[in-house]
């Protein structure tokens, strides 16, 4: 696991950081630190001028500077003050209204319950169906034409409810140092280590057969369940076997309200330790130990 208490990296700050911009920003933040003369005294020692008010460093001395400087508390406070001017938090705090905008657009469509007309990558097996229907042409244009706005649709709310989601899980935890641009694997690092968020649509499908009509009572008292159905039944293509903070919906229509509850009580300072197994196409059977923390979305 990335440790940024112990141990920071060029790779590491860029991946939280995200680019040379948001870098000289953080660095120019560093040096208005009184606590903190170290950005001072090593721009100094480079021979800069540490007293201009813009950055007399190329790219790659403002990454070496970042990494040569850093300690975690300061580093920490800084980036949360300008994850607060991103977009991304500013769309996370007016996703409330942008919701209720799509949501009333989705039924000024007649578009029916917001639901899933077809998993994700599974158009071609959703247009084989519809093909095999007894209807003519026109009647199955329709169906899918329907099927696609309804797919696109739910993914643009859900990407704005994820942003909300996002936002809410970064202002619970003080702790909890975001990435200033979004890089696959990491989301957030909290207490110090990284964590990518995943938001799930169910425990699974497995998961639901397994435990028959009393499965969504399982995944509320035994969430580390949940988890490690998830980590068993990924996507090869997408595997993981690295920290994550799962979302998961255990209803479809969970209501803003319901899920800022949730989370305001919701455990972000201790996650729990899954054990999982998965069988790999190539390598067989692989046993691994995660660290993970759920957060169950339900009515």
């Amino acid at each position: 696991m990335k440790h940024i208490k112990s141990s920071f990296s060029d790779d590491l700050a860029k991946k939280i950081i995200g680019n040379t911009e948001n870098a000289s920003k953080y660095l120019m933040e560093l040096k208005k630190q009184t606590c903190n003369h170290s950005i001072k005294t090593y721009m100094i020692s480079r021979g800069k001028n540490a007293g201009s008010e813009a950055l007399d460093l190329t790219s790659k001395e403002i990454w070496k500077t970042i990494v040569d400087t850093w300690e975690y508390e300061i580093g920490k406070t800084i980036i949360r003050s300008l994850f607060v001017e991103t977009e991304k938090y500013k769309n996370g705090k007016e996703a409330v209204n942008a919701i209720d905008i799509l949501i009333k657009e989705w039924e000024k469509l007649k578009l029916g319950d917001i639901a899933w007309p077809f998993s994700q990558g599974a158009f071609d097996e959703f247009v084989q169906r519809v093909n095999s229907e007894k209807s003519n042409g026109y009647e199955k244009d329709t169906k899918v034409k329907i099927a696609a706005v309804k797919y696109r649709r739910i993914k643009e709310i859900n990407t704005v409810r994820n942003d909300f989601i996002e936002t809410l899980i970064f202002e619970k935890n003080e702790n909890i140092l975001p990435t200033l641009n979004h890089r696959r694997g990491v989301d957030f690092f909290i207490n110090g280590i990284s964590f990518d968020q995943k938001v799930a649509k169910s425990p699974t499908n497995e998961f639901k057969r397994y435990y028959g009509e009393n499965w969504k009572q399982v995944a509320v008292v035994q969430p580390e369940l949940v988890a490690k159905y998830l980590y068993t039944y990924q996507d090869e293509g997408r595997f993981g076997a690295d920290p994550r903070l799962l979302v998961v919906y255990l209803d479809e229509d969970v209501s803003i309200e319901k899920i800022k509850n949730t989370i305001d009580s919701a455990n972000l300072y201790e996650p729990i330790e899954v054990t999982f197994t998965y069988k790999h196409k190539t390598t067989g059977e692989k046993n691994y130990k995660v660290a993970c923390f759920v957060i169950l979305l339900h009515n």
